[in-house]
């Protein structure tokens, strides 16, 4: 795998929307599903998301801020002024940012 340069605020982005998902998937292990059929709700931002009677107000409005913050990030990582600066490579430098923290990705890191 190539070898890339990262700036340190573009790293913090990417460890950062890595931990948001986490955080996101373990709330979705534990929450119960959505029941088919229900009303749906929308999100601050337009989204609509399935209603659920058995998720608590606040563990919606968790649920919602991490979508919102996971899509922010994502936003981020994407135009960050980092990719302007790659003459060739933006596929392979983005999945090594991906992998940052992996074992066979940190030894490629400067």
């Amino acid at each position: 795998m190539a070898s890339f340069s990262f700036p340190d605020d573009l790293r913090a982005l990417q460890r950062e929307l890595h931990a948001v998902r986490n955080e996101l998937t373990a709330l979705h292990a534990q929450l119960p599903p959505h029941p088919a059929g229900t009303e749906a709700h929308v999100d601050e931002d337009g989204v609509e998301h399935l209603a659920t009677r058995a998720w608590t107000d606040e563990e919606r409005r968790t649920v919602d801020a991490l979508w919102v913050r996971q899509r922010q990030l994502a936003h981020a990582v994407t135009v960050h002024p980092f990719w302007s600066t790659l003459d060739t490579d933006r596929i392979a430098a983005r999945a090594a940012l991906k992998h940052l923290d992996d074992d066979t990705a940190e030894a490629t890191q400067p």
